[in-house]
């Protein structure tokens, strides 16, 4: 399987070399960089927003947690999403975020718990978001030609999945529990050493329903602001769009950047995907692909400094590791 990762994410780095070079790589560069340290900046303000709501929305699914989850959640949020951007390993950023939450004060039955059910809200309120920015293509721009058929079909499936979803809760789990063990990582869920707890914590967590539903409107909070990236981006670029395109466009965006879950980084479907829906709102090829250029650069700029940290403090574990085996011995 890890092979199959690899070829993928071979495959889509090849598609999104292939779209840059033939749509001109000097014009999607220029596009991307006119966006200047000022727009760059702006977009890492907005994400900065979106990771506070994330981490709070997975605050209030965690139960019995200490006093400080709160910054705990959002060092474990950014981890988790670094390492989801960059590390190329579905699932790999789920399970260090969880055993960030374990290592400072979280059960281990939560940690995982929390941590599968906070994905599967914001796989919900993504949904959600998404149907909202096809119910505003759908009732704006009735003469567009947008393609019935596809608007339909996301329809469909976003609600198919919803409903998969709720219905798999547990066999979502399973489904992330056996992927680390097929790709043959070496620090896998089964460190929290608490499997049962960790089911019997989903269903514990559904129960209360007010935190559940709340930490979904704090999700759906966090993808409308997350569109701003896409607005501010194109502002800076001199292609301002409406607010209401920059939702539509993310919302539908989002919704392909998450059913392409089991391709690395979505390398190469985010680029066709935003070339696509560019061009329902008049941005040329060249500026869609320096939009999604510039997604990926913001991704570098924040990813990149919270690995280096994380891997910073992982050696300083594993000395003190070592020392305390040497003591003992």
């Amino acid at each position: 399987m890890r092979l199959g990762l690899i070829i993928g994410a071979l495959i889509g780095l090849a598609v999104a070399t292939i779209l840059i070079v033939h749509f001109g790589w000097r014009q999607v560069v220029d596009a991307a960089l006119a966006v200047g340290w000022q727009g760059l900046v702006a977009l890492i303000g907005i994400y900065l927003v979106c990771l506070v709501l994330c981490a709070v929305a997975w605050r209030i699914v965690i139960l019995d947690a200490p006093g400080h989850a709160i910054l705990i959640c959002l060092w474990a949020r950014w981890l988790r999403e670094s390492i989801g951007n960059l590390a190329l390993i579905p699932t790999a950023g789920e399970i260090a975020g969880a055993r960030e939450l374990n290592r400072h004060g979280v059960r281990s039955g939560m940690a995982g718990a929390s941590t599968i059910v906070d994905l599967t809200i914001e796989l919900l309120s993504q949904i959600v978001f998404t149907l909202f920015g096809l119910t505003l293509l759908i009732t704006w721009y009735r003469g567009l030609e947008i393609g019935p058929w596809l608007v339909t079909g996301i329809a469909i499936s976003a609600l198919a999945a919803a409903g998969f979803i709720l219905a798999q809760r547990r066999g979502l789990f399973r489904f992330l529990e056996r992927l680390p063990e097929k790709l043959d990582l070496k620090w896998a869920w089964t460190v929290l050493s608490d499997a049962e707890g960790i089911h019997a914590g989903i269903e514990t967590i559904y129960q209360h329903r007010a935190r559940v539903l709340a930490s979904g409107g704090v999700h759906l909070a966090a993808w409308v602001a997350g569109a701003g990236e896409a607005y501010v981006g194109l502002y800076f670029m001199r292609h301002a769009i409406a607010w209401s395109d920059a939702l539509i466009l993310e919302s539908i965006a989002f919704a392909l950047r998450t059913a392409a879950f089991v391709i690395p980084s979505r390398l190469g479907i985010q680029e066709g995907g935003y070339i696509l829906l560019g061009a329902m709102f008049g941005l040329s090829p060249e500026v869609a692909l320096a939009l999604s250029l510039l997604k990926r650069g913001r991704e570098i700029a924040t990813g990149l400094p919270c690995l280096i940290i994380w891997q910073s403090v992982e050696t300083r574990r594993l000395w003190a590791s070592e020392r305390r085996a040497k003591s003992s011995g």
